[in-house]
């Protein structure tokens, strides 16, 4: 990874989760609910929860370039041999801290992208709403135009493909 998330792509990661399902809509689907039933979804939902909002509040706490063409280098080189009691100051480790959360936030930001290529449009309209806007699960299925109890096979399938690739960022917390 040598980039950092611009705060353009942060603002407008909705529309680019739509636009990435849209561009596969003919060959993604559900996942069988024998696969889904093999997760426990309610777990996975309060943990993406959490996942999600440190993401969207990352935005505000922390400043991501506006420019794309922002890239992260080293500014030090690995020297094998004789070691000593580190030299860096508070200073240093708070700013080493600071850029570690822009770079977690990039690898969220990148994985929730990479995922939004497999989900069909009603899960990308539940993960949107769900996630990024709070919606209840009964608004949810007036805007998708489904019964709540349909909503249920949309919603899991959804929770457990977002869960394969966000999972590693949920047990770090």
């Amino acid at each position: 990874m040598d980039y950092i998330v611009t705060l353009d792509q942060l603002l407008n990661v909705g529309s680019t989760i739509t636009d990435n399902a849209n561009s596969n809509s003919e060959v993604n689907q559900l996942l069988d609910e024998y696969i889904c039933n093999q997760y426990d979804c309610t777990n996975i939902k309060s943990e993406l929860l959490k996942l999600f909002a440190t993401f969207k509040s990352a935005r505000y706490l922390y400043e991501f370039p506006k420019d794309a063409n922002i890239k992260i280098t080293p500014t030090y080189e690995l020297r094998e041999g004789f070691t000593q009691r580190s030299t860096t100051s508070q200073v240093e480790n708070a700013v080493s801290r600071y850029v570690d959360k822009q770079l977690l936030t990039t690898d969220i930001y990148t994985s929730i992208i990479k995922t939004s290529y497999k989900l069909t449009g009603a899960e990308v309209v539940y993960l949107i709403n769900t996630f990024l806007v709070h919606k209840s699960e009964e608004n949810i299925a007036e805007i998708i135009g489904i019964s709540k109890t349909y909503l249920q096979k949309i919603k899991k399938s959804c929770l457990v493909k977002l869960w394969v690739e966000l999972e590693k960022y949920c047990q770090d917390d």
